[in-house]
Protein backbone atom coordinates (compact mmCIF):
# COMPACT_ATOMS: atom_id res chain seq x y z
CA UNK A 1 0.00 0.00 0.00
CA UNK A 2 0.93 3.09 -1.24
CA UNK A 3 1.86 6.18 1.75
CA UNK A 4 -0.21 8.93 1.36
CA UNK A 5 2.02 12.53 1.53
CA UNK A 6 1.51 14.37 5.44
CA UNK A 7 -0.11 17.18 3.46
CA UNK A 8 -2.51 15.13 1.98
CA UNK A 9 -3.64 13.18 4.88
CA UNK A 10 -6.99 13.72 7.18
CA UNK A 11 -6.61 14.95 10.68
CA UNK A 12 -7.70 11.34 11.50
CA UNK A 13 -4.68 9.73 9.58
CA UNK A 14 -2.22 12.36 10.93
CA UNK A 15 -3.39 11.39 14.69
CA UNK A 16 -3.07 7.53 13.77
CA UNK A 17 0.30 8.39 13.03
CA UNK A 18 1.32 10.72 15.79
CA UNK A 19 -0.09 8.29 18.27
CA UNK A 20 1.79 4.97 16.72
CA UNK A 21 4.88 6.20 17.84
CA UNK A 22 5.86 7.70 21.54
CA UNK A 23 8.10 9.87 20.05
CA UNK A 24 7.42 10.52 16.72
CA UNK A 25 8.08 14.45 15.96
CA UNK A 26 3.84 15.67 14.22
CA UNK A 27 2.49 15.01 11.46
CA UNK A 28 3.66 18.06 10.13
CA UNK A 29 5.98 20.47 10.56
CA UNK A 30 5.15 22.06 14.16
CA UNK A 31 6.78 25.54 13.22
CA UNK A 32 3.41 25.99 10.01
CA UNK A 33 0.95 23.93 12.51
CA UNK A 34 -1.29 25.84 15.33
CA UNK A 35 -2.47 24.58 18.65
CA UNK A 36 -4.75 25.35 20.82
CA UNK A 37 -4.15 24.86 25.01
CA UNK A 38 -6.77 23.45 27.54
CA UNK A 39 -7.56 25.47 30.96
CA UNK A 40 -4.79 23.31 32.53
CA UNK A 41 -2.20 24.21 29.80
CA UNK A 42 -2.39 28.11 30.12
CA UNK A 43 1.53 28.44 31.02
CA UNK A 44 2.42 26.39 28.49
CA UNK A 45 0.86 28.25 25.82
CA UNK A 46 2.71 31.40 27.38
CA UNK A 47 5.80 29.77 26.65
CA UNK A 48 5.54 27.89 23.23
CA UNK A 49 4.20 32.01 22.26
CA UNK A 50 7.56 33.02 23.26
CA UNK A 51 8.84 30.22 21.04
CA UNK A 52 7.06 31.88 18.24
CA UNK A 53 4.22 29.26 18.02
CA UNK A 54 0.54 30.27 16.71
CA UNK A 55 -1.37 28.97 20.20
CA UNK A 56 -4.61 29.71 21.00
CA UNK A 57 -6.96 30.27 24.14
CA UNK A 58 -9.90 27.96 24.80
CA UNK A 59 -13.16 29.80 24.11
CA UNK A 60 -14.84 27.60 27.14
CA UNK A 61 -13.62 24.36 29.98
CA UNK A 62 -15.92 22.14 28.15
CA UNK A 63 -14.16 19.49 26.01
CA UNK A 64 -17.32 19.41 23.51
CA UNK A 65 -16.54 23.26 22.92
CA UNK A 66 -12.69 22.86 22.96
CA UNK A 67 -12.65 19.58 20.43
CA UNK A 68 -14.95 21.89 18.14
CA UNK A 69 -13.13 24.90 18.12
CA UNK A 70 -9.90 22.50 17.40
CA UNK A 71 -11.59 21.36 14.61
CA UNK A 72 -13.29 24.95 13.35
CA UNK A 73 -9.47 26.71 13.36
CA UNK A 74 -7.46 23.35 12.20
CA UNK A 75 -5.24 23.49 15.59
CA UNK A 76 -3.67 20.62 17.26
CA UNK A 77 -5.38 19.95 21.02
CA UNK A 78 -2.54 19.99 23.60
CA UNK A 79 -4.10 18.71 26.96
CA UNK A 80 -2.97 17.00 29.77
CA UNK A 81 -6.55 15.68 30.13
CA UNK A 82 -6.46 11.56 29.31
CA UNK A 83 -9.97 11.26 28.35
CA UNK A 84 -9.96 14.63 26.39
CA UNK A 85 -7.02 13.25 24.15
CA UNK A 86 -8.97 10.23 23.31
CA UNK A 87 -11.23 12.07 22.17
CA UNK A 88 -9.32 13.74 19.71
CA UNK A 89 -9.47 10.91 17.00
CA UNK A 90 -13.27 10.43 17.46
CA UNK A 91 -13.77 14.32 16.66
CA UNK A 92 -11.08 14.21 13.68
CA UNK A 93 -8.63 16.28 15.42
CA UNK A 94 -4.96 16.15 16.39
CA UNK A 95 -3.81 15.81 19.86
CA UNK A 96 -1.07 16.03 21.85
CA UNK A 97 -1.23 14.48 25.57
CA UNK A 98 1.20 16.73 27.65
CA UNK A 99 2.15 14.02 30.65
CA UNK A 100 4.04 16.65 33.31
CA UNK A 101 2.78 18.93 35.53
CA UNK A 102 5.72 20.78 35.40
CA UNK A 103 6.82 23.48 33.72
CA UNK A 104 9.89 22.66 32.25
CA UNK A 105 9.16 19.10 31.60
CA UNK A 106 5.84 20.47 29.18
CA UNK A 107 8.36 22.46 27.51
CA UNK A 108 10.55 19.39 26.65
CA UNK A 109 7.32 17.28 26.12
CA UNK A 110 6.99 19.41 22.81
CA UNK A 111 10.44 20.65 22.18
CA UNK A 112 10.28 16.19 21.46
CA UNK A 113 7.64 16.69 19.01
CA UNK A 114 9.80 19.13 17.14
CA UNK A 115 9.37 22.84 19.02
CA UNK A 116 12.46 25.17 18.48
CA UNK A 117 13.53 25.67 21.76
CA UNK A 118 14.23 29.37 20.99
CA UNK A 119 12.54 32.66 21.65
CA UNK A 120 10.91 33.98 18.63
CA UNK A 121 8.94 37.15 19.39
CA UNK A 122 6.30 36.67 16.74
CA UNK A 123 3.53 36.02 18.99
CA UNK A 124 1.58 38.18 22.29
CA UNK A 125 1.82 35.72 25.71
CA UNK A 126 -1.37 37.05 26.69
CA UNK A 127 -3.17 37.06 23.54
CA UNK A 128 -1.75 35.11 20.76
CA UNK A 129 -1.71 38.33 18.59
CA UNK A 130 1.13 39.15 15.74
CA UNK A 131 3.86 41.22 17.44
CA UNK A 132 5.64 44.04 15.71
CA UNK A 133 8.77 45.56 15.59
CA UNK A 134 8.92 49.09 17.33
CA UNK A 135 10.20 51.49 14.74
CA UNK A 136 13.93 51.98 15.10
CA UNK A 137 14.34 49.42 17.69
CA UNK A 138 14.79 46.22 15.56
CA UNK A 139 15.14 43.13 17.42
CA UNK A 140 14.93 44.95 20.95
CA UNK A 141 11.73 45.90 21.33
CA UNK A 142 7.84 44.70 20.02
CA UNK A 143 4.53 45.70 20.31
CA UNK A 144 1.18 43.75 20.54
CA UNK A 145 -1.02 44.87 16.99
CA UNK A 146 -4.35 43.79 19.47
CA UNK A 147 -3.61 44.76 23.32
CA UNK A 148 -0.38 46.93 22.86
CA UNK A 149 1.53 44.75 25.65
CA UNK A 150 5.42 45.59 25.03
CA UNK A 151 7.63 43.02 24.54
CA UNK A 152 11.89 44.36 25.40
CA UNK A 153 15.39 42.19 25.54
CA UNK A 154 15.72 42.60 29.39
CA UNK A 155 16.93 40.59 32.47
CA UNK A 156 13.92 38.33 31.89
CA UNK A 157 15.22 37.64 28.52
CA UNK A 158 18.41 36.52 29.46
CA UNK A 159 17.06 34.36 32.15
CA UNK A 160 14.58 32.57 29.67
CA UNK A 161 17.41 32.02 27.46
CA UNK A 162 19.57 30.36 30.14
CA UNK A 163 16.24 28.20 30.73
CA UNK A 164 15.61 27.15 27.27
CA UNK A 165 19.52 26.46 26.96
CA UNK A 166 19.36 24.26 29.78
CA UNK A 167 17.00 22.42 28.08
CA UNK A 168 17.99 22.21 24.78
CA UNK A 169 21.25 20.29 26.82
CA UNK A 170 18.47 17.61 28.56
CA UNK A 171 16.96 16.96 24.98
CA UNK A 172 19.96 16.36 23.51
CA UNK A 173 21.14 14.39 26.22
CA UNK A 174 17.75 12.21 26.19
CA UNK A 175 17.97 11.88 22.24
CA UNK A 176 21.71 10.29 22.76
CA UNK A 177 20.49 8.08 25.25
CA UNK A 178 17.30 6.95 23.00
CA UNK A 179 20.46 6.30 20.24
CA UNK A 180 22.84 4.29 22.82
CA UNK A 181 19.29 2.42 23.75
CA UNK A 182 18.54 1.58 19.71
CA UNK A 183 22.39 0.71 19.71
CA UNK A 184 22.11 -2.22 22.37
CA UNK A 185 19.18 -3.85 21.23
CA UNK A 186 20.66 -4.26 17.78
CA UNK A 187 23.35 -6.19 19.36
Amino acid sequence: MKERPQDKMTPEERQAEYRSGEDQPLAESPQKRSFLADLMLLRLARWLRLLGQDVANPESDSDKALLGQAKRENRILVTRDKRLFSSCSAAGVEGILIRSSRICEQILEMAEKGIALRIDPQRCTLCNSSLKEAEGREGEIWICSNCQRLYWRGGHWKNMEKMLEALRLRKNEREEEKEECKGEHKS
